[in-house]
């Protein structure tokens, strides 16, 4: 792998690691607004907004994943 590429994809790790970020803060937020209001906590995991940080956090980890085998593809 050229150094062009191993530069796209820690732009790949950038973007995914932003997103990781952004998914902590949310769990966070969860967190403390669940521990003053369970009602809102019901609201949040009936409604779709778990669903989409359930997906976020999915898409993370494959991208993770992508990244690792295209730098150390795995041997034959």
């Amino acid at each position: 792998m050229d150094e062009k590429e191993l530069l796209k994809q820690s732009e790949t790790l950038a973007k995914a690691w932003e997103s990781m970020k952004v998914s902590v803060d949310s769990l966070s937020m969860i967190i403390a607004l669940t521990r003053d209001d369970k009602g809102w906590g019901n609201y949040y995991f009936e409604s779709r907004l778990a669903d989409n940080l359930e997906d976020n956090l999915l898409n993370i980890s494959e991208t993770m994943f992508a990244v690792s085998n295209a730098i150390c593809p795995e041997e034959d």
